[in-house]
C-alpha cells in the first residue's frame, strides 16, 4: 500500500467513524497541503479526528432552531455548505446572518442583549469555521474572531465572554500544538496571563482557576517543544495555585482536570528525574480524584486518570522493586485496555500493550518461573503489530528495544546464549532506528542498555 493509499484509508475511516462527509475532511487536508505542509500519517489522523469533532459541534450549532425565518434560512445555507466542505460559503452565510442581528446598529451598548449575544455567537461560529482549515494563518484569524466575539457579547453575558476568551487562547495554543510552533504557545501564554490580571481569585474563583488550567497547559505544551523542564515547574505551580482556592463542589470537572494535569506533569518529571516523591505526589493527586469520581459521569477522563495512576505506580514499583505496586499498575492498565477498540485506536492500544509489557518484565524479575517474562515478550510483540517501523519509527524502536531487553532477561534466566544473541541484535536494531528517526537522546539511552546486554550475551557465549 502506498503512502497516498494509506492516507486515503485513514481519511475514509475517520469520515465513517464520526459521520462526517468525506468531502469535508478532504477540504481540511487540502488546506494543509496548500499551506505547504507535508502530512504525517500518525499526526494527521490525530488532527483529523479532532477536526471531525469540531465539524460535528459546528453542525449542531447551525442546526439549532430559530423563530425568525431569515435566521433559519441563513443557518440552513451555512449547514449545507458545511456538509459540502465549502468553508468560504459557510463564512459568507454567517456574515450575512451577523449583519441581520446587528440591524445596522454600531453602538453595542444600545443593542438588545439577545441580539448582541446572537451576533457574538455568530462571530464565534465564523471563528470555528476558520479553525477547520489546517494552517497557522487560519488559526490566528480564528483567534481574532473569537476575540471579536468576546467583545461583541461583553457584559451581555459575562460568563460566555470569558468562555470565548479561553477559546481564543486555545486557538493560539493550537498553533504550537498542531504545527510545532513555539510562537503559538507563547502568544497563548501571554493571552492567558492578561486574562488572569483582570480576575480575582476569590470573587471569580472558577473563572480564575479555568484560566490557570489553560495557562498550565500552554506552558506544558511549550515545554514539550523546547525541552525546557522549568516550564513544567511553572505549569505545576499554575495547577497547585488553582487548587488552593477552588473547591471540588464549585466545579467538579475542572477540579478533576486540574488534579489529572498536575499528576501528568508529576509522573513525567518523576520518571525523568527519578524522583520518587514526585511519583508519590502523582499517585496521591489521582487517588484523591478517583475516590470521589463516578466513572459514568465522564468515562473518558476517568480512564485517563486510571491510566495515569497506573503509569505512576509502574514507575514507582520498578524503582522500589515493589511487587504490590506493579500488580496494581498492571491491573489498572488492563482495565483501560478493555475499553480501547484496537481497530479505532491502534496506537493507543499498542501503548497500553507496551506499558503492560514493561510491568510484566519488572514483575518477572521477582518470579523464578519464566512465564511472566514470556508474557512480557508477548505483550511487546502485540504492541509491535501496530507500532510499525515504516509508520512510527520512534515507537517501533522503543517497543522493539523493550522486547529485546525482556528477551535478554529470559535468556539469562534460561542460560540460552542463542536467545541472548538474538536479543542483543534486536536492541542494536532499535538503537539504529531511533537514531535514524532523529531522536539522538533516546538512542543514547538505549545505547547504554545495549552495552549491558552485550556484556551479558558475551558472558553467556563464553560459558
Amino acid at each position: 500500500m502506498t503512502t497516498q493509499d494509506d492516507m486515503s484509508t485513514v481519511i475514509a475511516r475517520i469520515a465513517e467513524r464520526h459521520d462526517v462527509p468525506l468531502g469535508v475532511l478532504l477540504a481540511i487536508v487540502a488546506s494543509l497541503v496548500k499551506g505547504g505542509t507535508r502530512p504525517n500519517r500518525a499526526k494527521l489522523e490525530q488532527q483529523l479526528t479532532r477536526k471531525a469533532k469540531e465539524v460535528l459541534a459546528l453542525r449542531r450549532r447551525l442546526q439549532r432552531p430559530a423563530d425568525d425565518a431569515g435566521v433559519a434560512e441563513r443557518r440552513a445555507t451555512a449547514a449545507r455548505a458545511l456538509e459540502a466542505g465549502q468553508f468560504g460559503e459557510i463564512d459568507r452565510a454567517l456574515a450575512q446572518l451577523e449583519l441581520q442581528f446587528f440591524g445596522g446598529m454600531t453602538d453595542l451598548a444600545a443593542m438588545p442583549q439577545d441580539r448582541r449575544l446572537a451576533a457574538g455567537e455568530t462571530r464565534a461560529d465564523r471563528g470555528a469555521t476558520t479553525m477547520l482549515e489546517l494552517t497557522p494563518k487560519a488559526y490566528r484569524e480564528a483567534a481574532q474572531r473569537y476575540a471579536e466575539a468576546t467583545a461583541i457579547i461583553g457584559t451581555a453575558n459575562l460568563a460566555r465572554s470569558r468562555e470565548l476568551s479561553l477559546v481564543q487562547g486555545n486557538a493560539l495554543a493550537r498553533i504550537g500544538e498542531d504545527f510545532a510552533d513555539p510562537a503559538g504557545f507563547e502568544a497563548a501564554i501571554a493571552h492567558y496571563r492578561s486574562l488572569l490580571a483582570g480576575l480575582d481569585n476569590f470573587e471569580d474563583t472558577v473563572a480564575w482557576a479555568a484560566v490557570q488550567e489553560r495557562l498550565g497547559m500552554a506552558l506544558a505544551g511549550l515545554a514539550a517543544l523546547t525541552g525546557n523542564e522549568s516550564l513544567l515547574d511553572q505549569a505545576t505551580s499554575c495547577y497547585l495555585t488553582a487548587l488552593e482556592d477552588l473547591r471540588r463542589e464549585q466545579a467538579p470537572a475542572l477540579w478533576r482536570a486540574l488534579k489529572v494535569r498536575l499528576a501528568r506533569i508529576a509522573v513525567t518529571l518523576g520518571e525523568s528525574r527519578e524522583d520518587e516523591a514526585l511519583l508519590e505526589e502523582a499517585i496521591t493527586a489521582l487517588a484523591t480524584a478517583l475516590a470521589v469520581w463516578e466513572r459514568k459521569s465522564d468515562e473518558a477522563r476517568w480512564l485517563e486518570a486510571e491510566h495515569m495512576i497506573s503509569r505512576a505506580r509502574a514507575a514507582l514499583g520498578r524503582r522500589r522493586n515493589d511487587l504490590a505496586l506493579l500488580e496494581r499498575a498492571f491491573n489498572g492498565f488492563n482495565r483501560v485496555t478493555q475499553t480501547v477498540d484496537r481497530a479505532r485506536e491502534p496506537l493507543r492500544w499498542a501503548e497500553l500493550q507496551d506499558q503492560m509489557g514493561g510491568v510484566l518484565a519488572a514483575m518477572g524479575e521477582r518470579y523464578a518461573e519464566p512465564v511472566v517474562l514470556e508474557e512480557a515478550i508477548a505483550a511487546f510483540g502485540s504492541a509491535l503489530e501496530e507500532r510499525r517501523r515504516e509508520t512510527s519509527p520512534q515507537l517501533w524502536a522503543a517497543s522493539s528495544a523493550n522486547q529485546g531487553l525482556a528477551s535478554m532477561k529470559l535468556a539469562a534466566r534460561l542460560k540460552d546464549p542463542t536467545l541472548a544473541q538474538r536479543a542483543f541484535m534486536q536492541i542494536a536494531a532499535a538503537v539504529e532506528a531511533m537514531r535514524e528517526a532523529g531522536h539522538s537522546a533516546n538512542a543514547a539511552e538505549l545505547q547504554k542498555k545495549l552495552v549491558i546486554a552485550g556484556g551479558l550475551a558475551e558472558a553467556m557465549g563464553k560459558a
